[in-house]
């Protein structure tokens, strides 16, 4: 049986292989660059530079404002007489063990956001919609009809007595 199959994109647009074909290309698409290029000199103009050169990066958009993320000691005799308490748990001993890829793996470290990110965040932060009870509580209707309970009867109307 013969079955109609589409040609893989690679033979319907080969790649550009060669250096003609590579230099016609980019020339193809130099007006659209060029264009490309003005909306977006147009768009950093409008914005400001700080807009444009901070980090765009997904999780920076959520991220806390909580100040600085440690309080580093300025000296070395600080860093001597440091008391802060030492975690058994991390390979090595570092001033900041919730940092370290042990406390990761040990989910010690928790997501905080300013908005939900994951769906595990979602938990417990409004009331549930409804109460569903599933036929508990109501009534054992459930429980008789999803169970069986025939080895649990001594006698039926299959056995003489």
């Amino acid at each position: 049986m013969i079955t109609w199959k589409e040609k893989p994109r690679r033979f319907v647009e080969p790649p550009l292989v060669t250096h003609i074909e590579c230099t016609g290309f980019s020339q193809a698409i130099a007006k659209e660059r060029k264009a490309a290029k003005i909306e977006s000199d147009a768009a950093a103009e409008r914005f400001g530079p700080e807009t444009m050169a901070r980090p765009n990066g997904y999780l920076t958009f959520f991220k806390k404002d909580t100040g600085s993320a440690s309080k580093e000691p300025r000296f070395t005799y600080d860093a001597v007489k440091d008391d802060s308490t030492y975690d058994p748990c991390t390979p090595r001993d570092t001033c900041h063990p919730l940092h370290t890829a042990s406390a990761r793996k040990a989910c010690k470290v928790s997501l905080a956001t300013r908005w939900q990110l994951r769906s595990s965040q979602a938990y417990g932060w409004l009331p549930p919609i409804d109460e569903p009870s599933f036929g508990y509580g109501r009534s054992a209707i459930f429980l008789d009809s999803s169970m069986d309970k025939s080895h649990l009867q001594i006698g039926g109307p299959w056995t003489a007595r």
